[in-house]
């Protein structure tokens, strides 16, 4: 279990692992509650806690669910949700994310979410100077 908190490589698979196990047989996407649960299962201890210095990533993506989120997780956006917490992570300005980027709409949207939750910061400065 111990590993599961440390090993990026094999938290990154019991995580995409976990999408494919939890859905119905024959549906494509997750119920948003359920993936809310593997969410909160999986970003604590024993898994990888998704929280950096002064930002509570997980906590501010499901008030961001809870409040603007109304559709089921699609394996896209789960995985995408992923790489998202990857770089967060390691960047928690966010200056790896661009309008013009590919991510998904939802994330966008939860950037924007943080953006203001956070108020300006010196890097969002930065780009309209």
């Amino acid at each position: 279990m111990a590993l599961l908190s440390s090993d990026i490589n094999l938290f990154k698979r019991v995580y995409k692992h976990t999408f494919i196990c939890s859905k119905e047989r024959g549906q494509k996407a997750l119920p948003l509650e359920n993936a809310v649960v593997y969410w909160q299962m999986l970003f604590n201890p024993p898994g990888m806690k998704w929280a950096t210095a002064s930002t509570n990533w997980l906590a501010l993506w499901l008030d961001f669910l809870d409040k603007k989120w109304t559709k089921s997780v699609n394996k896209d956006m789960w995985n995408q949700t992923f790489e998202f917490f990857q770089k967060s992570m390691q960047d928690e300005t966010m200056s790896f994310w661009s309008e013009d980027g590919a991510w998904p709409s939802v994330i966008d949207d939860f950037v924007a979410y943080v953006k203001n939750k956070r108020g300006p910061q010196v890097t969002d400065k930065m780009e309209t100077d």
